[in-house]
Order: structure tokens, then C-alpha cells, then sequence
């Protein structure tokens, strides 16, 4: 499950492109879902009760059965192995937003693990005019994240890497903030690359709105290789 604003429900939805990947891949996923508030923080929604067994997340659509509401058995299964969290964009770092960061992505993170989910923190990008974001997202978010016991995401670190690989590459919408296609596309292939510590290069999906594929492979390796970079794995 993806939890955060518009720079996860943009160009059609992070969860749809992720899913996308995870598809190509020919790795089975039984249930995602995406919740999001434009603008909001993560003071905003009560993740406690989006995940615990009788609450929200307790029903589902069985469209192999007429579309029938039935409830998870979760005495056999989690409700989410994962769940992404997104702060508001400059939230790690705004001086009025990053208390609210804090304290949110730790008790957030907190209560995913009670329930045995594994808590995923969003690194995000900077501005398209304001490249200097990118160094004090990715110490803000990475602080956090270490003190909340839950994994990064490094966004942030491959916009700039494409960039600098590529200048030419437009990652951002007219607005210089939100994702282009493109950019989700990265951001969903450095999200498969965090979750499945797997390699989406040469997976033949390009997103819900298409990317062209040898975009898409250099967006592909440089999420790779960013991913790598950051946990010190081998490539």
C-alpha cells in the first residue's frame, strides 16, 4: 500500500506502475492499494486504521465471485507485506512540516510494525529550479527513516542522477515539482528496486502512461544503479 498526496496519485498512479513492473516480472502480488490527499502530510491519515485486520482494509472485491464484498481471512495472511509512506514534498525539511514529518513517520512506522508490515519511507525530489533539495531531502529523510527502523526509498537521489546522466530528460511536470511520466516511472522502479532488492532492467513494461522503452531502460538502470549506490549492494 502507497500512503501520500499528489506526487503519488500523478501520471495515473505510483501503485499501477509499480504493479506494472511487479507484473513484468512474474512476481504475484495478491492485493495493492494507493491512499492519497493532495497536499497532505503525514499527519494526515491514521495508518493504524487503514491496516489493522477489522477496520478498513478488512474488506475487498471478489470480481471473480460477481463482485461480491467479502472479509480477509487474516488468521492465514497479512493485510500489506509493505506500506510506502510520502510526505508532503519539502516536509523532511520545512520549518514549519518537519516535526510533523518526524513524529509521524515514527509512529506511523511503529504501527506497521505491530502488525508485522514493513514500514518504507519515501525519499523525495527536489524542485526542478531548486537542485540544492535534493542533498537536504536525502539527509532529512534518511535520518528519520533510521531513527523510525524503516527503509528508504531513494527518489530523490535518482531524479538527480538521471538529470545529470541526462538534461535533456524531463522528469517534471510545466509546474517544476510534480512528475512527468517519466518521472513516475522512475520513482516506480526505484520503489520495485527498494522492495524486491531486484534489478527492473529489462522489464518490458513502461508505465501506465507509456514512456518510450529506451527511456525506459536508462530510467530502469539508473534506479538500479542509484538503488545499489545507497544500500551498498552489489549490483
Amino acid at each position: 500500500m502507497t500512503v501520500g498526496n499528489s506526487y503519488t496519485y500523478y501520471s495515473s498512479g505510483l501503485n499501477g506502475a509499480i504493479n506494472g513492473l511487479i507484473k513484468a516480472a512474474g512476481i504475484k502480488v495478491k492485493r495493492n492499494r494507493m491512499v492519497t490527499i493532495g497536499a497532505a502530510d503525514l499527519g494526515w491519515f491514521n495508518v493504524w486504521e487503514l491496516v489493522r485486520p477489522s477496520g478498513m482494509a478488512s474488506t475487498y472485491v471478489d470480481h471473480s465471485d460477481g463482485g461480491k464484498i467479502k472479509k480477509f481471512d487474516f488468521t492465514k495472511e497479512k493485510v500489506f507485506d509493505a506500506v510506502i509512506l510520502q510526505d508532503n514534498s519539502t516536509g523532511p525539511i520545512h520549518p514549519q512540516r518537519k516535526e510533523v514529518f518526524e513524529k509521524y513517520a515514527k509512529q506511523h512506522a511503529y504501527d506497521l510494525r505491530c502488525f508485522g508490515i514493513q514500514p518504507l519511507i519515501m525519499m523525495t525530489w527536489a524542485r526542478k529550479n531548486k537542485p540544492e533539495m535534493t542533498a537536504q531531502l536525502a539527509d532529512a529523510t534518511t535520518k528519520v527513516a533510521n531513527e523510525a527502523n524503516a527503509m528508504v526509498i531513494p527518489v530523490g537521489l535518482a531524479f538527480a542522477e538521471a538529470i545529470k546522466a541526462d538534461p535533456s530528460l524531463e522528469l517534471y511536470r510545466a509546474d517544476k515539482t510534480h512528475p512527468s511520466p517519466e518521472g513516475t516511472y522512475l520513482e516506480a522502479c526505484v520503489t520495485f528496486s527498494t522492495m524486491f532488492h531486484r534489478s527492473p532492467v529489462g522489464l518490458k513494461y513502461y508505465g501506465i502512461e507509456k514512456v518510450d522503452p529506451k527511456t525506459a531502460e536508462f530510467l530502469q538502470t539508473v534506479a538500479w544503479q542509484t538503488v545499489c549506490e545507497f544500500f551498498g549492494w552489489q549490483k
